[in-house]
């Protein structure tokens, strides 16, 4: 901004009070309204998700936030403060409702919230408001329930713990942090915290990727003859990092958890949609934990037993399903098509609901899908199927 106004020069005399809040607020509404209703062209054409961002403020005010998704971009409708009553599945879906309203209905194919109970009941009470509308939990969400699940388990939370208590000692006294950056090449480690739980499972896997240099630390001749080796605090930190048993946990749970966190970190990323993904990434990382843990299957049953509760109960939808089978580098992969065929069952559920006893509208989806299915037409083109691994299913170049 400050380049701007200083890119004009000596003399720019800056506007009123009156029109910063006047004519030129208004102008900017109005360019605002300009931008929705281009976006609602759009949610036409392509169909578009609603999003309910519930949080708290500084002041403890319950907010909820709307935004709309379609493949040009994401527009924030409006923000709601809900502080006043209980946030009840009624008041939630009338809330819901008035949104989906604005919106139009017809434009809208999913509405994703959070996956408490209360959203839930709102989600449902929608679906049955809106018949061709699909209430989706938060995948983001639903992954960070899986790792929080995780970080419950008696041996997790007892090395979370033990990380947390060597990074709070280093990094509460002065020459010790001073050490462990000159032995860790000025890496930091990163500390565990209670409320956040894909965090911890990061923290461990910063706190490993230090072992050695950590180690190298306590053992060194700057470390011994230091004055701080001699305190009782400093003989228990050098316990905690000389304890292969923790290193030993710290690895497993790490080797157990990275792919959940690179699953995190695919539904949460900004760079591309990921409903087209999704399906497949959850079926990759746990098989992923099920190799890395061939002769040790017990040590990863709690954790497979985590996510399979919660993609049963939670995750599993037939939108996700659906997106699979239409994402190009899965369809068409036979070796890992094959694996999820089933999912053809999800995608006609999908469609048949979507088109809502439109006995013509049905046809014609039925119709493109054959045409997918076997590379007809523009799908059989040298080009479309080059860029089948390459192009983001349902990629349009906007203006």
């Amino acid at each position: 901004m400050f380049d701007a106004v200083c890119s004009l020069g000596a003399g720019f005399k800056a506007p009123s009070m009156y029109m910063l809040r006047g004519p030129l607020l208004d102008s900017w509404v109005d360019d605002v309204h300009s931008l929705v209703e281009n976006y609602r062209n759009v949610w036409r054409q392509t169909g578009c998700t609603i999003m309910a961002d519930g949080w708290t403020d500084r002041t403890r005010r319950t907010l909820i936030n709307f935004l709309v998704y379609c493949p040009k971009g994401t527009v924030f409708l409006k923000s709601v403060d809900a502080s006043h009553a209980s946030k009840t599945a009624d008041l939630l879906f009338n809330l819901f409702k008035e949104i989906v309203l604005f919106v139009g209905p017809e434009n809208v194919v999913q509405f994703v919230t959070d996956n408490a109970s209360n959203y839930v009941a709102a989600g449902r009470l929608l679906e049955a408001e809106f018949p061709t509308i699909f209430w989706s939990p938060c995948a983001a969400h639903c992954i960070n329930l899986m790792l929080q699940d995780i970080g419950k388990l008696e041996e997790v939370g007892a090395t979370v713990a033990h990380a947390s208590s060597i990074t709070k000692y280093v990094y509460n006294h002065c020459h010790p942090l001073h050490l462990m950056r000159k032995f860790t090449g000025g890496r930091e480690i990163l500390r565990p915290a209670p409320t956040r739980f894909a965090t911890n499972f990061i923290a461990l896997q910063s706190i490993l990727a230090q072992k050695d240099p950590l180690r190298a630390m306590v053992t060194s001749r700057e470390w011994t003859s230091s004055a701080y080796s001699k305190d009782l605090k400093a003989r228990k930190f050098v316990d905690l990092v000389l304890d292969s048993r923790f290193w030993k946990e710290c690895a497993d749970i790490v080797k157990v958890t990275e792919p959940l966190i690179r699953l995190l970190r695919l539904v949460d990323s900004e760079d591309k949609p990921s409903m087209g993904y999704l399906y497949q990434a959850f079926f990759k990382a746990r098989e992923e934990m099920v190799r890395r843990f061939q002769r040790k299957k017990k040590k990863a049953e709690p954790y497979l037993n985590i996510l399979d509760s919660r993609w049963d109960t939670q995750l599993r939808k037939k939108l996700h399903a659906a997106g699979y089978w239409l994402n190009p580098a899965c369809h068409f992969n036979v070796e890992e098509f094959n694996k999820h065929a089933l999912t053809t069952s999800s995608l006609l559920d999908v469609i048949e609901r979507y088109a809502h006893k439109d006995e013509e509208l049905l046809s014609k989806l039925t119709s493109e899908l054959r045409t997918f299915n076997e590379s007809d037409g523009d799908f059989g083109r040298n080009i479309a199927i080059r860029e089948r691994t390459k192009v983001m299913p349902g990629k349009i170049i906007y203006d």
